[in-house]
């Protein structure tokens, strides 16, 4: 009896972990849009991450002054946050700066590839890979390949999607090594030093690449997205996913967030960036039942 009560207290941690983050796929999806929308008000992609990530560094690093709960951050804290925080850079800023070439709806579509290119990496760091992760993340790489309009005959690439692939692999990568480290560290002292890193990453690039291009943003006007982008969408939205990843596997969170790509559509339909077609619709289907199949039967299998 109380083994059964014990399992049954794992399986909803798990159940709220995985709402938790779904809830968060949710946010990352309408982020594109916000991006989008910011961008076109004349602010450069890196200087959008460095304040995004600015803002989710200071608001982290408010947290953990104010509640005094956290220890010091460790030397294995910043050594790994640093390398995840590189990595979150050059996958985030990748996807903004391909924004500025492609859709939101694409930019999801084309973003959730890491949901192959995790299995892959992770079978390059062990030999042995669940065959029914592969098939989840089989169903969910299918149902981004009809989204994307290949099957229809539309499968026009650009510079912007391009850049938004390599940004897919970067998250890959992203995700398994929150895997590996993310058990064994603080989750608020380790995000912080990924949000750390990655705006000041972020910073030294736009300085160097972007610094003509200052006097056409719209800070004053852009506020609202700007703290969106920054307390909810990069400091609260990676917390959480730092979190999760302490529990479940990164095969299961990276085909989970695959339905970040159909949220996108729907934002991306609303507001009168893209057109709803079949296949978009055929896709997200596929999409959301590869979720769906992944959060009832995948089990966790995390990296050593």
């Amino acid at each position: 009896m109380l083994a059964c009560c014990e399992d049954l207290l794992v399986e909803k941690e798990r159940l709220l972990h995985l709402s938790a983050f779904l809830t968060i796929c949710i946010v990352w999806a309408l982020s594109l849009v916000i991006a989008y929308d910011l961008l076109d008000t004349g602010i450069p992609p890196f200087f959008l991450v460095m304040v995004t990530y600015g803002i989710g560094a200071l608001t982290l690093l408010s947290a953990k002054v104010l509640f005094r709960s956290t220890p010091r951050i460790g030397r294995n804290e910043l050594r790994c946050g640093i390398v995840a925080g590189m990595l979150i850079f050059g996958a985030f800023g990748l996807q903004t700066l391909g924004l500025a070439y492609t859709t939101p709806a694409k930019s999801g579509l084309l973003t959730v590839l890491y949901v192959l290119f995790v299995p892959v990496i992770i079978s390059i760091i062990r030999s042995k890979l669940s065959s029914r992760s592969v098939l989840f993340a089989l169903i969910g790489f299918a149902g981004v390949v009809v989204m994307s309009g290949v099957v229809g005959g539309d499968a026009s690439m650009n510079f912007g999607d391009i850049l938004t692939i390599f940004c897919a692999v970067m998250f890959a990568m992203h995700f398994v090594t929150l895997e590996k480290y993310s058990p064994s560290l603080n989750t608020v002292n380790f995000t912080l030093v990924q949000m750390i890193t990655a705006a000041t990453a972020a910073a030294a690039v736009s300085l160097l690449a972007e610094n003509g291009q200052y006097s056409g943003m719209d800070l004053v006007g852009s506020w609202a997205g700007l703290a969106f982008m920054g307390l909810i969408v990069t400091g609260l939205g990676f917390f959480i996913q730092t979190a999760v990843q302490k529990k479940i596997s990164a095969t299961t969170v990276s085909v989970m967030c695959c339905s970040e790509s159909v949220f996108a559509m729907m934002f991306s339909w609303a507001l009168g960036f893209d057109a709803i077609t079949f296949p978009l619709l055929a896709g997200a289907a596929m999409i959301v039942t590869s979720t769906v199949l992944s959060s009832i039967y995948e089990k966790r299998e995390l990296i050593g």
